[in-house]
């Protein structure tokens, strides 16, 4: 399923492939690292009018997925539930964004209102809801790659 474009049918079949990575992941986690893990979970898809004005491919992932929660993959991942108050909406190079997840060092990712690629936005750039572009990278070209990413992460923490 590597490689498809974003619909649907594609993220059906990766929330459902997440779901048994979590329950690999919790299931043997105490073991291998010594600490209980925390709640590892892909939960079911937002309602319609949560998630307004977000680009294309994130109104086909939030219409299967509403929130994702990997506390203990590398540094932590989380898709946030829409809407997403109190994040930034826009760069200081005036291009207009939506964040839809954060790590556990602090970064958001974001996507443009093109809808690619996904940005990582870095602590320390944030004044008056507007985050410095300075402190943005591009770390992956759409969000069907994010999302493979993440199921990569995923896995490496399962022991697959």
């Amino acid at each position: 399923m590597w490689g498809m474009s974003l619909d649907s049918a594609w993220v059906r079949w990766w929330r459902d492939d997440m779901r048994a990575l979590a329950e690999r992941i919790n299931g043997g986690f105490q073991e291998r690292y010594g600490f209980a893990p925390g709640e590892h979970r892909t939960g079911g898809p937002a309602a319609d009018e949560e998630w307004p004005g977000v680009p294309e491919d994130l109104a086909i992932f939030y219409s299967v997925v509403g929130e994702v929660s990997l506390p203990d993959v590398h540094v932590g991942y989380w898709v946030h539930r829409p809407p997403l108050d109190g994040f930034p909406e826009a760069l200081s190079d005036g291009r207009r964004i939506v964040v839809f997840g954060t790590d556990g060092g602090g970064g958001m990712f974001a996507l443009p209102d093109a809808g690619k690629p996904v940005l990582h936005l870095v602590e320390g750039g944030l004044h008056d809801g507007v985050h410095d572009a300075d402190h943005v990278t591009e770390v992956a070209a759409d969000l069907s790659e994010f999302l493979v990413f993440l199921h990569r992460q995923a896995a490496d923490t399962a022991g697959d």
